[in-house]
């Protein structure tokens, strides 16, 4: 099968970039023919407001240079990732256009939100969903604070709608989560269009995967298994307040002894997160480490905690735990903890309520049965949805229905 893959980088590293590298792995490793079209992150380009907002609505530019690629690779379909803002949806059009189709994967709720987060002032907002025209995102200046930027996208929406891009030019949509998939219904997109299929990551090897019940010695795990034995709550990611890294500093201060919180991440908060390790022993702050590094924590961890406060979507940090045997305790919104709660692999405590996170991250300590049983359940779970093998049969299966 040849496959066409489309994305806007942008200027912040994220999971969407590592993603559509990872897929391409996947499918050149299974004798798939794939290429890919990208564009430069907006802000690298010096464009004039006006140039990009125009871009941003309809780029006639990628169009044609996508119905070019087409004509020559000749794909069995073309895979959108993410096309804003400067790519913008007519890339579809040229897809359309040429009789090829179209998927794209939903990495942020771009399509609903023209900041892609459902997030206004730090709080979840959905104004805009179920609203054709978001002129909500408008009067608040949700994109860079600009009205003119939040104007741009937001006519790309209204113009791809009015004109069919999105019910007609996209065969698939690819949602992460279920949670994904009922937000993009009622936001007005075909239900018969949106199918869950969710990332993988790779698979560290049975040397990084946790044994059941049993803890790391000092001579086979990272820096932080040999200094501190003590029970280790693992926390990964950016360092803002988004994440719920306050929640999870306010929890801590409530936690029994013989427990160790390590914090792996950079960001605004890193001034707080030293504070608070400065003042408290049982806090180690690694500041950001490489991916290996990552890995390695999450093995000698007796759970990884995920106190986001938003509508991530999946986000990679729950996926590359289960991958390595280690439960998850998690915010109680849908679009993560529904599978966490399916699965057996965690639990989950009130969005933004340090008492009832402190409540579970005792429980750690205190039930040594249920932590071996959510362990075990972890690897299963990655091996059943979130491994290679299950992605590329996921992700062949969807390109050979829509390419008959």
């Amino acid at each position: 099968m040849r496959v066409l893959q489309l994305h806007n980088h942008h200027a912040a590293l994220g999971g969407a970039m590592e993603v559509l590298a990872h897929e391409g792995e996947l499918l050149r490793g299974a004798g798939h023919d794939v290429t890919e079209y990208t564009l430069p992150a907006a802000e690298t380009l010096g464009l004039p407001a006006w140039r990009a907002g125009a871009k941003a609505v309809w780029n006639l530019e990628a169009q044609r240079e996508v119905s070019r690629r087409i004509a020559r690779f000749k794909p069995d379909v073309v895979h959108v990732h993410t096309p804003f803002p400067l790519m913008s949806p007519s890339v579809f059009q040229a897809a359309h256009r040429a009789g090829v189709p179209a998927v794209t994967t939903l990495h942020s709720y771009r399509y609903s939100c023209v900041v892609g987060t459902c997030v206004r002032d730090d709080r979840i907002c959905e104004d805009c969903v179920g609203s054709k025209l978001k002129l909500a995102g408008i009067r608040h200046q949700c994109y860079h604070d600009s009205t003119g930027a939040t104007a741009a996208l937001t006519l790309g929406l209204a113009v791809h709608r009015a004109v069919g891009t999105f019910h007609h030019a996209v065969t698939r949509y690819l949602t992460l989560t279920d949670f994904s998939r009922r937000l993009l219904i009622r936001d007005g997109f075909p239900a018969e269009k949106i199918v869950v299929k969710p990332n993988s990551v790779p698979d560290p090897g049975p040397e990084l995967v946790r044994v059941q019940g049993r803890s790391p010695s000092p001579d086979e795990g990272s820096t932080a298994s040999q200094d501190h034995p003590e029970r280790t709550v693992l926390f990964v990611g950016r360092l803002i307040d988004l994440k719920g890294v306050r929640t999870l500093l306010d929890a801590w201060q409530r936690t029994p002894a013989g427990m160790r919180l390590v914090i792996a991440g950079d960001g605004d908060l890193r001034p707080l997160v030293e504070e608070r390790a400065a003042a408290d022993p049982s806090i180690t702050f690694l500041g950001w480490v490489g991916e290996d590094e990552v890995t390695r924590l999450m093995r000698d961890a007796e759970v990884v905690v995920v106190p986001s406060q938003w509508y991530e979507g999946l986000p990679l940090v729950i996926l590359r735990s289960l991958s390595v045997g280690t439960p998850l305790i998690v915010s109680d919104l849908e679009n993560f903890a529904e599978d966490v709660v399916a699965d057996g692999v965690g639990l989950t405590f009130r969005m933004g309520d340090a008492a009832d996170l402190a409540d579970r991250l005792a429980r750690v300590v205190r039930e040594e049965s249920l932590m071996n049983g959510l362990r075990e359940a972890a690897r299963a779970s990655y091996d059943a949805r979130y491994s290679p093998s299950a992605d590329l049969k996921r992700l062949v299966t969807i390109y050979t229905e829509i390419a008959r």
